[in-house]
């Protein structure tokens, strides 16, 4: 089990972070500037994706459609979520470091939103996976959950290194996504 998940690690860190191939890169030189531009760079991560689902989760063609068409419905509402959550964090962060002149209701108001945002992510998670539950097996819904938390700690990983995925703005000086600055 535990070689079957650092395989599975393995797999997710190379597909987010795997190199371009030649003929993708040509083709990115023929965009501009020789950098692929963001929309062929989200739709090779796609493809990536698509293919290690299918081989991890045994999924067929239609499996893998009624998949896709699950992410869909369910990406938008997480995207708004994670936006929420991140303005949410933003302003915390402002407020928590104004220090002394700090507005504790405001600052409440922003903890009761994290709870919220939370709540409505679980919440989110539980109706994807009722979803799922019509076309997938419990192992597999329970794969698919493992290999979408690799990829969200692969990219949090990402982002400490310094290195932002696409859409998300760079942290402030001393900032981490929201984190603390590690301990010297």
């Amino acid at each position: 089990m535990m070689t079957r998940s650092l395989k599975l690690g393995f797999l997710v860190a190379a597909l987010a972070v795997s190199p371009l191939s030649t003929s993708d890169a040509q083709r990115g030189d023929r965009q501009g500037g020789g950098r692929m531009n963001r929309e062929q760079l989200e739709q090779q991560f796609r493809m990536r994706l698509a293919n290690l689902l299918k081989t991890q989760l045994g999924l067929t063609d239609e499996g893998m459609r009624q998949l896709s068409e699950v992410n869909q419905r369910f990406d938008r509402q997480r995207r708004e979520l994670n936006r929420r959550e991140m303005m949410t964090r933003r302003s915390l962060r402002a407020e928590v470091l104004k220090h002394d002149s700090a507005d504790a209701a405001r600052i409440e108001q922003l903890l009761t939103e994290q709870f919220r945002i939370e709540r409505e992510r679980i919440d989110l998670t539980e109706a994807e996976q009722r979803e799922l539950s019509k076309f997938l097996t419990p192992v597999q819904r329970a794969r698919y959950l493992g290999v979408q938390e690799q990829i969200r700690r692969e990219m949090d990983r990402l982002r400490g290194r310094g290195m932002q995925p696409m859409g998300d703005p760079p942290a402030g000086k001393g900032e981490r996504s929201g984190r603390r600055p590690p301990p010297r």
